[in-house]
């Protein structure tokens, strides 16, 4: 008895057209990408204008709503270059929008999300102070973002040396006003992640000797923007940082 020959298959080689739909599905979707990001450059130069502000700022914001994943990089690239534009009021609402992408596209932006701070806190060298305290905003906003959660166990400890580490950078620099720029981020940090008895308590426990050594520290100049620090975590629900009430006093008797 003759066994039927085993059949071999063979993949079929894609015909000329599913070779052209794909290409043409490519074509459209770079192009759509491309009109969405000069949608997005036209919008955000109409923010230094004050006729077309609140319209640019209106539009950027259903942009936002409605991007898809993979457009995430691309509006966070558009952003980054806005921050650093001449106008303070273009920056200012850059900082913030940053902080809008990340509250629509929480999981997306996350990957992001050591870019975004390591940007807002180089926009703390600005002069304008307003700029500044778009930083701090912003930086709060991203902390109530993603540092609530597991008690800081887990990812979200983690996720707060993403936010402590540029910070405390920041406070090395030798210029008072960064450093000081830097405290007040920290303080908005701590004071945004530990409302509702959420904060990631062990990792913010790491800070309190961190803090104790800048105002050892000769090199920190900005030691009253310290307080705001000590204030915030002194009202983390859990906290026990010890010498955290000598480190007020401390500030107190400097100011």
């Amino acid at each position: 008895m003759k066994h039927p020959k085993p059949q071999t298959q063979t993949n079929p080689t894609p015909s000329p057209s599913s070779r052209s739909s794909s290409s043409s599905s490519s074509l459209s979707s770079h192009l759509a990408m491309v009109e969405l990001k000069q949608r997005i450059l036209t919008s955000l130069s109409k923010l230094s204008d004050r006729d077309t502000h609140q319209i640019a700022v209106e539009d950027l914001e259903k942009t936002i709503a409605a991007l898809s994943p993979d457009a995430i990089p691309m509006i966070l690239n558009c952003l980054y270059d806005a921050a650093t534009d001449p106008k303070p009021a273009v920056k200012r609402d850059a900082l913030r929008l940053l902080a809008a992408v990340c509250a629509a596209h929480a999981d997306a932006a996350a990957a992001h999300l050591t870019k975004i701070i390591g940007h807002v806190v180089r926009r703390l060298k600005d002069a304008d102070s307003a700029v500044r305290d778009a930083c701090r905003d912003t930086v709060g906003a991203l902390a109530a973002q993603y540092l609530k959660g597991d008690g800081g166990g887990g990812g979200v400890g983690t996720v707060v040396g993403l936010f402590v580490k540029p910070l405390f950078e920041a406070m090395g620099e030798q210029n008072k006003g960064v450093q000081a720029g830097a405290a007040v981020c920290m303080a908005k940090m701590v004071e945004c992640a530990g409302g509702g008895g959420e904060a990631p308590v062990p990792a913010f426990q790491k800070l309190c000797p961190r803090i104790c050594k800048l105002l050892n520290s000769p090199n920190f100049m900005a030691k009253a923007a310290i307080l705001p620090v000590v204030s915030s975590l002194s009202q983390v629900r859990g906290l026990h940082c010890c010498g955290l009430g000598e480190v007020g006093s401390r500030v107190g008797e400097l100011m």
